[in-house]
């Protein structure tokens, strides 16, 4: 027999442990942790429920408790459940990104900088994170013109020049030439460790001895070193002038930032390293929620699995299991890490500059999300639709005379691309070669079916690049699938003889059941949002279809070389992106790659060398 909630409250232990709420038909609405389940469960059917929480409570129909041992394995436990189970209203954050990091390869003889997304115990020193990978690659052009090591790939100095000939870098005074012993090792040196000294914080220090040793060379008559150094310095001042130091040199922390206003609630992370503040992440979500449900949300979202934890995380308030965290953290990052509220001085001045940024975030999607709004609106406008339609997907495909041919589905909710969401699908079915109608029906069978259908949100309007005959394929397809999409339209390319110039050429939406196609204003909004859309879908097929493209035939080429199995392929498309690279290659470099010798290498090197290809 079962129990009702009242029944149920009444028998509750006080014990640590996790509660779920179930809705009449049994799926899973809401997932929590407490300390004490007696209070907290009565918490929710006592007093007044607003918004979320009241809709929540309404729709709740029993409820199931699994006591723990401690208040570390409710957190725990409570996390792996979310995870599996996905409930409705437990706050959802996709995190993972893996965001670039700086590697400085201090293990090798001439160490080189470079961005990478993995951390791994090699011996380099590793900073970032940064989550804005077009800053990092710039901040990297600026360090690399302020202290010139190598740029070439792989332990050993020499990249893909010819042997005798450095490249460019070292003509341009950007390196100073390892490959061919022209670096002196003690100044290659001295230079790695003030790289490393500015990316641990020391860059005004730096300044200083910069400009002491500029001066000394002068006096001494060294005017060649001296505008060496003159010139690294203006390279790193230029560096410094875009560094926000915010904190401690030698501290790195992470600092996170909360408002909730309007239904809507803002976390900000900013992440400072060296006390310089090197990246910000971002998230507004649908919904007004409490801070803690908000911030424990996203320590269990970005630090599940990412390489790095920083030593201190600031929080803008108090967390009931903040202890509980910081032993999870603290085993993760193999030392200790602290979870604080601090309530004066640097800290808090951190966490108001978190919130600041928290506010902009939010105001920043408020106005996008007005903007999209009358967008929309004016989408549903012209295409006669029952509502503006907030989420729109495209589909595309594109081949090469029917060869290498892709999928692809696009997507934009809000005001934004949704980078998240868009899919490439290698058509599978052979059929006749440039086949867009089977293709298509292709695409919409694998995007409404199965896993997709239910991982991903349905649009509420399916834009076709094509006419009458492609959106007639697609409704097709969409009869015969699980998906339910609102609204279909077609959009395609026409020719008209109105300019004087020579024809113009328009664009013209199809809409089911109706033969004409819309007719819009002149430079319309709508009309150039649905352009913009199907010009991302097909920039994203053609990308996946030339890569494929490039793919095989770099690898029809290899396949004709005697002794190049598999395994040796495999390294060759690792270190050289096309058959250009590897005829600029010199021998002994391939030959130093593992599983080849010198014997192989000449063999790759005949071949290619007598190839008429240049394909890249």
């Amino acid at each position: 027999m079962k129990l009702s909630i009242t029944e149920q409250l009444r028998h509750l232990p006080a014990s640590p442990g996790v509660y779920i709420y179930r809705d009449a038909d049994s799926r899973v609405l809401y997932i929590g942790k407490a300390k004490n389940l007696r209070n907290r469960v009565k918490q929710y059917f006592t007093g007044r429920q607003k918004g979320r929480m009241a809709i929540l409570v309404s729709s709740i129909d029993s409820l199931e408790i699994m006591v723990t041992e401690s208040e570390k394995e409710a957190l725990l436990l409570e996390s792996n459940l979310i995870k599996s189970m996905r409930p409705r209203y437990n706050i959802d954050l996709k995190d993972d990104k893996s965001y670039p990091f700086f590697r400085l390869t201090v293990q090798e003889k001439y160490p080189r900088l470079e961005i990478t997304r993995t951390i791994s115990k090699d011996g380099s020193l590793y900073f970032g994170p940064f989550t804005d990978v077009g800053s990092a690659r710039k901040l990297l052009a600026d360090l690399q013109r302020a202290f010139p090591l190598r740029r070439c790939r792989g332990v050993h100095p020499g990249g893909r020049s010819r042997p005798g000939r450095p490249c460019l870098d070292f003509q341009m005074g950007r390196c100073l030439g390892p490959c061919e012993g022209m670096a002196d090792d003690g100044e290659y040196a001295r230079i790695t460790e003030d790289l490393s000294g500015f990316l641990k914080g020391r860059g005004r220090v730096l300044l200083g001895e910069y400009e002491r040793a500029m001066r000394r060379l002068s006096s001494e008559l060294r005017y060649e070193e001296a505008a060496q150094v003159r010139d690294r310095l203006r390279a790193l001042r230029s560096v410094m002038e875009d560094q926000n130091v915010v904190g401690d040199p030698h501290d790195d922390v992470d600092v996170l930032g909360y408002i909730a206003a309007g239904e809507m609630t803002a976390v900000v992370c900013l992440f400072i390293r060296s006390g310089l503040i090197v990246g910000k992440q971002e998230l507004v979500l649908d919904g007004e929620y409490k801070a803690q449900e908000a911030l424990e949300a996203y320590i269990s979202a970005h630090y599940s699995s990412k390489s790095f934890i920083p030593p201190r995380i600031l929080f803008p308030v108090g967390l009931e299991f903040a202890d509980e965290y910081g032993d999870i953290l603290s085993e993760r990052a193999g030392r200790k890490v602290r979870i604080q509220l601090p309530s004066r001085g640097k800290g808090m001045r951190l966490v108001r500059l978190a919130n600041e940024n928290a506010n902009q975030a939010l105001r920043s999607t408020l106005s996008r999300k007005r903007a999209a709004a009358d967008l929309t609106s004016d989408v549903q406008k012209a295409l006669r639709l029952a509502s503006p339609p907030s989420r729109i997907e495209c589909l595309d495909v594109s081949h090469t005379s029917g060869q290498h041919a892709y999928g692809s589905v696009v997507a934009w909710e809000d005001g934004d691309l949704v980078k998240e969401d868009y899919r490439l699908f290698t058509i599978r079915r052979q059929g006749r070669p440039g086949d867009d109608y089977a293709a298509l029906e292709e695409v919409v069978e694998r995007r409404f079916s199965g896993h997709l259908a239910d991982s991903l949100k349905h649009p509420d309007l399916l834009l076709v690049d094509g006419g009458k005959g492609q959106l007639a394929r697609v409704m097709r397809a969409l009869s015969g699938s699980e998906g339910h999409v609102p609204a279909l339209a077609a959009l395609s390319k026409a020719r008209s003889e109105r300019k004087r110039h020579g024809p113009a050429v328009l664009e013209q939406v199809y809409l089911p059941g109706r033969s004409n196609p819309v007719k819009f204003a002149e430079g319309s909004r709508a009309l150039l949002l649905l352009q913009m859309i199907r010009d991302e879908a097909h920039r994203f097929a053609l990308k996946g279809h030339r890569r494929r493209r490039g793919k095989r035939d770099l690898l029809s080429v290899l396949d004709g070389i005697d002794g190049v199995g598999p395994v040796r392929r495999k390294t060759l498309l690792g270190r050289y992106r096309s058959i250009k690279e590897i005829q600029a290659a010199p021998a002994e470099e391939i030959a130093g790659l593992q599983g080849f010798n010198r014997v192989i290498a000449d063999r790759i090197k005949q071949i290619l060398g007598s190839n008429d290809r240049t394909d890249s």
